[in-house]
């Protein structure tokens, strides 16, 4: 949006994210939680998350901040982009309130996407039934602030087809943009590489949120049957120190433990280039046995489309996500071990001809979930209202 000429103020709350935007935009931004050891942290995110709880102690102090930082400026618009909690929105709504200006709002997550029982709305969590009740009371009063201001916004952005449908019941003017991914980052390049590599990207604790069984099924088939090198096969794990615990722990238990290898998040060109190295790319949808689950479109599925390679889904959950998947066809979408076996059997003797394995995207398919896209549709229902 800024490239195309409009004056963009971003107002944020981490410190550090200066060098993630354009030049172009001015950027203003807030430090909420100010504790600088382990022990500190905690015993203020604590205290905070209470007062949050009480009276939206985060958005007031955050409105208090911003209304002195822009008090000489002018705006025809505000943009607010928000997940699980309703901070920033509640920020956003009183700012729109305050100067009479119309509110826009995107939501890329909610918390009605998750089961009931779910608690991924907190980073740190209280164990035991305190833990239980605090973060129940917690996503109702979030719903509730959210649900204000999702009512008073001119128009609602959000990921998917049933994050529309569900929220066109508080606001009608909501509309689908997919997350999509940045074409000034993530780009198809032909690199060969020495083994055949299926790269996951991201977290994995919980194996109902991203199941991995039916993968570590048919791995355990190529292993025991021996239907490959397996000196020639990694499976690489580019996540956090408790996933891959995680992961060790569940591969042992399939006795594929072996062909697995573990690194640490990657970021920018090193992502790009990981993720053109790969031969396969995995993403994990829910534990299909698990109700609950809603309109996932992992931004991760976007960027795989951007980097070219060859893309493996599983579960096949006969969702928004397998359905996209298998209209580009840009890999395979399966619950079937077998099936997804076979799949990465073809591709490993595809790697063993010029140690590459092609894309079977058309590059208009591609083009179609960039960023630059999304940002041309939100500007379009901006001027249209």
């Amino acid at each position: 949006m800024a490239d195309r000429g409009n004056q963009i103020t971003l107002i944020t709350e981490k410190s550090d994210c200066k060098q993630l935007f354009s030049p172009k935009v001015n950027i203003i931004t807030f430090d909420y939680i100010k504790a600088k050891t382990p022990l500190g942290y905690k015993i203020e995110w604590l205290s905070k998350t209470v007062l949050n709880l009480i009276y939206d102690h985060k958005g007031r102090i955050f409105f208090k901040h911003i209304s002195k930082k822009i008090k000489k400026l002018s705006f025809d618009a505000v943009f607010c982009s928000s997940t699980f909690h309703s901070f920033p929105l509640t920020t956003a709504y009183m700012i729109a309130q305050q100067w009479q200006l119309p509110l826009y709002v995107d939501l890329r997550d909610i918390v009605e996407q998750t089961p009931r029982n779910s608690n991924n709305i907190f980073i740190h969590r209280l164990p035991g039934a305190m833990g239980s009740w605090l973060t129940k009371r917690f996503k109702y009063i979030n719903i509730k602030r959210r649900n204000e201001a999702v009512r008073m916004a001119k128009a609602v952005f959000t990921v998917s087809k049933w994050h529309t449908d569900f929220l066109k019941s508080y606001n009608p003017n909501t509309y689908t943009v997919y997350n999509g991914f940045d074409e000034n980052m993530f780009a198809s390049q032909k690199i060969v590489s020495d083994t055949f590599d299926i790269s996951y990207f991201g977290e994995l604790t919980d194996n109902n949120l991203r199941y991995p069984i039916i993968l570590f099924n048919a791995l355990k088939n190529i292993v025991d049957g021996n239907k490959a090198d397996l000196n020639n096969i990694k499976v690489r794990w580019f996540t956090d120190v408790n996933s891959a615990k995680n992961i060790k722990k569940t591969a042992k238990e399939f006795g594929i433990e072996d062909i697995m290898t573990y690194e640490k998040f990657v970021l920018e060109y090193d992502l790009v280039k990981k993720m053109n190295e790969s031969s396969i790319l995995l993403i994990f949808s829910h534990n299909p046995d698990i109700v609950g689950y809603n309109g996932v479109m992992t931004t991760k599925f976007f960027e795989y489309i951007g980097a070219g390679r060859p893309i493996l889904i599983t579960p096949n959950n006969q969702d928004e996500l397998s359905a996209t998947a298998k209209n580009i066809k840009c890999g395979l979408v399966s619950s079937d071990i077998d099936e997804i076996e076979s799949f990465i059997l073809q591709k490993y003797n595809e790697w063993q001809i010029d140690h590459y394995v092609k894309n079977t995207m058309e590059a208009e398919q591609r083009e179609c979930f960039s960023r630059k896209k999304a940002a041309y549709k939100v500007i379009e229902i901006l001027n249209s209202r």
